[in-house]
């Protein structure tokens, strides 16, 4: 029995760095069908599972310490980590519920949500992803805080969605680079977005604000020029090498990890 948790991708954001529950980012994100199951036991390993390797995963080890818990952690992914998919905040929010379940704590949701976003934000591995994972669909953050205090809009678009996964970028390093710069960029797309908030808008505020940032290479340039002149729609994944399409079957003809999904509307939720 596991916890189940959505990955996300991010359209466009607007990061906002104080402390913790004052940190957040405002910005649009997608939670996908794909996520993580995580599942825990009591042992005296006091260890993390990821896809049946151990590793360290600072946003679970903070969660795991600051709820009393020893033992081993297991989480097995559908997404790479490090390629922009909220698996960071998806594992720690999966972490923080399983044990909050199993030891009986009695925390509220939001409690263990804000507790996986703090850990997310101190350890500069994401700023929206568990607020979009809390909440689930199309959704758009219109208020950058710890989720308990997130404003959010959602938009059940039933979209089937074409993903190319070609590396890694890091995130820590990316916010800690001109993030004025990347606020006022992102919060000029999402006023734009919310002018008209549509699918094809989204799309184009998204590659907007990867080009107006500087994240949008040549490489990923070229695969979203190749999906849009096959007639869909594409754009560049906040924080990763990767693609994220409508209508991009064109995109398993790149180098890469290539699958289809689809928006997942249930959010965490348990996995029997």
């Amino acid at each position: 029995m596991a916890i189940f948790v959505p990955a996300s991708i991010t359209c466009f954001f607007a990061p906002v760095l104080k402390d913790p529950q004052n940190s957040g980012s405002l910005g649009v994100g997608i939670t996908l069908k794909k996520g993580v199951y995580v599942s825990v036991s009591k042992n005296d390993s006091n260890k993390i599972s990821f896809n049946g390797k151990d590793i360290s995963l600072p946003t679970v080890e903070y969660v795991a310490k600051a709820l009393g818990f020893k033992g081993l952690v297991d989480i097995k992914s559908d997404v790479p980590i490090g390629c922009g998919f909220g698996v960071s905040g998806a594992s720690a929010l999966g972490c923080a519920v399983a044990i909050n379940r199993m030891l009986g704590l009695n925390k509220s949701f939001f409690e263990i949500a804000n507790l996986a976003h703090e850990a997310e934000v101190l350890h500069r591995t994401g700023l929206g992803d568990v607020t979009t994972q809390c909440h689930a669909g199309v959704v758009v953050r219109k208020k950058a805080s710890q989720p308990s205090e997130c404003v959010v809009d959602r938009f059940l678009w039933d979209l089937e969605l074409d993903i190319l996964v070609m590396g890694e970028l890091k995130t820590e390093e990316l916010l800690s680079e001109s993030i004025d710069s990347i606020y006022k960029t992102g919060k000029e797309r999402l006023k734009e977005f919310l002018k008209k908030p549509s699918v094809e808008n989204l799309f184009h505020q998204s590659k907007r604000f990867a080009t107006e940032c500087g994240f949008l290479d040549s490489e990923i340039g070229d695969v979203i020029e190749a999906v849009e002149s096959a007639g869909g729609l594409a754009s560049m994944v906040m924080l990763g090498k990767a693609v994220f399409a409508v209508n991009g079957e064109i995109l398993k003809e790149f180098k890469g990890l290539y699958f289809k999904t689809q928006v997942d509307f249930c959010g965490v939720r348990l996995d029997e």
